[in-house]
């Protein structure tokens, strides 16, 4: 959603800066923006319409709640994410709840051993991540990992959406900047459907990109804000 103040490149140092977050040492304190405690909204509602099926992905899944949520409903669950520290508190989560899903480290990026595995990808925050090259990258992954007709599910913060957070956080967090205005923005990652629809060129259909909201937290409050963010469909060749 809103990623680490001053993040590096390079799945090791990524690695290392968010599990410094999910150990709670980082500016956000002991809980991140985007680990809500809940599902999305809008991955609870695609379940609701029976929009998810077969054996799930959950890419980027953090600390595990949509993954969870999804096993709890039947589901064949796999958790991947690069933080191992994220992985061992979904796992606690999971031993908790009594709930069968698989959670492991992994590189998006790659998805080695994964290959034709999954029939449903949901994502929620790790897409809009990614600059364009990195983007097609995941997909091209996401490609390698899913069936023939897999779906995949993406849940992007949009531009307004960031901007939205990013004034909120540094309302309440002092280490954290404000937004700079349009006009002073360095070049940068732009989150906006065309960047998505680019991003799923190759080996994919574009079924839908819709206006959604993405659901966040402001740590020092434990307020939960909705901003703006997109959802896509994406069908597998």
């Amino acid at each position: 959603m809103t990623e680490p103040v001053g993040a590096p490149d390079g799945p090791a140092a990524m690695t290392e800066v968010f599990d410094a977050v999910y150990r709670g040492e980082s500016p956000f304190g002991k809980r991140p923006p985007w680990d809500i405690g809940a599902p999305q909204p809008a991955y609870v509602a695609l379940e609701e319409a029976g929009l998810i099926g077969g054996a799930v992905l959950d890419a980027g899944c953090g600390t595990g709640e949509d993954a969870l949520h999804v096993a709890g409903k039947g589901y064949a669950v796999t958790g991947l994410d690069l933080s191992p520290t994220a992985i061992s508190l979904a796992r606690d989560k999971a031993a908790a709840r009594g709930l069968d899903a698989v959670f492991e480290v992994a590189d998006a990026l790659r998805l080695e051993g994964y290959e034709g595995r999954f029939d449903t990808v949901i994502d929620s925050g790790l897409a809009h991540t990614f600059e364009g090259d990195m983007l097609r990258s995941y997909a091209a992954a996401l490609h390698r990992a899913c069936r023939p007709g897999a779906v995949a599910h993406i849940l992007s913060i949009s531009d307004r959406g960031s901007a939205e957070m990013q004034t909120r956080l540094a309302e309440a967090i002092e280490e954290i900047p404000a937004p700079l205005p349009d006009d002073d923005e360095p070049p940068g990652l732009k989150r906006s459907a065309d960047h998505l629809r680019d991003g799923f060129a190759d080996g994919w259909t574009v079924e839908s990109i819709d206006e959604a909201l993405m659901r966040g937290v402001i740590p020092t409050t434990s307020e939960l804000l909705d901003v703006h963010a997109w959802l896509g469909r994406f069908r597998r060749s």
